[in-house]
C-alpha cells in the first residue's frame, strides 16, 4: 500500500464521516416544537420548555413552567433533554450545552441525539408519600392504602399490596406537600412490577389532566427537589 493511497482513503473517510454528521444534524430539525424536560448533570430537573428554532446543532428553549433556572451567567451548562416526538411516535433524549439567551429564552449548543426509542421520556421524582386509591370499578368509595413511589408530569408509580391489572383505572388521593390540600388524580395502570410476594408497583399514566394541572404538578416536583437537597 502506497503512502498516497493511505491519504486518499483517509480523506474519503473524512468526507463520509462529515456527510454522516450533517445528516444527523438535519434529522434533529424534526424535533423543533417538541416539549422537553431539562435535567442537569446531577439529574435534577430544572426546566420544562419548548425546543424552538432548531438549526444544525443549535436551538432555543422557551420555558413553559418556571423552575430553578440557570444562574445569571454566560457559562454553558451540560444538560439532558427528554421529550416525545409525535412525528416519530418515540421518546427522545438529547444532550447539549445551555446558556442564557435573549427574551428569557435559553440557547442550546452542541446538540446531539443520545437516544430514541419506546421507553418513557418523562423525568420522575422519587418520593415516599402515603396515599390511597379508589378503583373506578368500585362505587362504594372504598380507599386502599398505597405508597407514592415516584411522580412525573405524565404519571405516577404507586406501591400496593392489592393486586390490580393493566388497564385498570382509579382515583389517586395524595397530599404531595404537607402544606397543600390532598389532590385527586385519575390514573390508569400501564405496567406492573411484582417487587416481592404480595407487593406490587404500578406504573400509571394520568387521565384527563389539564395544562394547568400539569404545570401545578411540575411546580410541586421542583419544590420536592428543592427540599430533598
Amino acid at each position: 500500500m502506497g503512502l498516497f493511497d493511505f491519504f486518499r482513503r483517509s480523506a474519503k473517510q473524512e468526507e463520509e464521516e462529515a456527510a454522516e454528521r450533517l445528516a444527523q444534524l438535519e434529522d434533529l430539525e424534526v424535533y423543533t416544537g417538541m416539549r422537553v424536560e431539562v435535567t442537569s448533570s446531577d439529574r435534577r430537573m430544572f426546566l420544562v420548555a419548548r425546543l424552538q428554532g432548531l438549526r444544525g446543532d443549535r436551538a432555543q428553549l422557551k420555558p413553559l413552567a418556571e423552575g430553578s433556572l440557570l444562574n445569571k451567567t454566560e457559562e454553558s451548562v451540560a444538560v439532558t433533554m427528554r421529550g416525545f416526538s409525535s412525528i416519530e411516535n418515540k421518546a427522545v433524549v438529547l444532550h447539549g450545552m445551555v446558556r442564557p439567551g435573549p427574551s428569557g429564552n435559553l440557547l442550546v449548543e452542541h446538540l446531539v441525539l443520545a437516544k430514541r426509542g419506546n421507553d418513557r421520556s418523562a423525568f420522575r421524582m422519587d418520593t415516599n408519600i402515603n396515599a390511597s386509591i379508589t378503583p373506578l370499578k368500585q362505587f362504594d368509595g372504598t380507599r386502599e392504602s398505597c405508597k407514592l413511589v415516584n411522580i412525573s408530569a405524565g404519571g405516577v408509580c404507586v406501591g400496593s399490596q392489592v393486586r390490580h391489572n393493566v388497564g385498570n383505572k382509579f382515583l389517586l388521593w395524595v397530599r404531595l406537600l404537607p402544606e397543600l390540600d390532598s389532590s385527586m388524580l385519575t390514573c390508569q395502570i400501564v405496567r406492573i412490577i411484582e417487587r416481592r410476594h404480595g407487593y406490587f408497583e404500578y406504573g400509571c399514566r394520568f387521565l384527563n389532566l389539564s395544562a394547568g394541572e400539569e404545570e401545578r404538578i411540575m411546580q410541586i416536583i421542583f419544590e420536592l427537589q428543592r427540599r430533598a437537597r
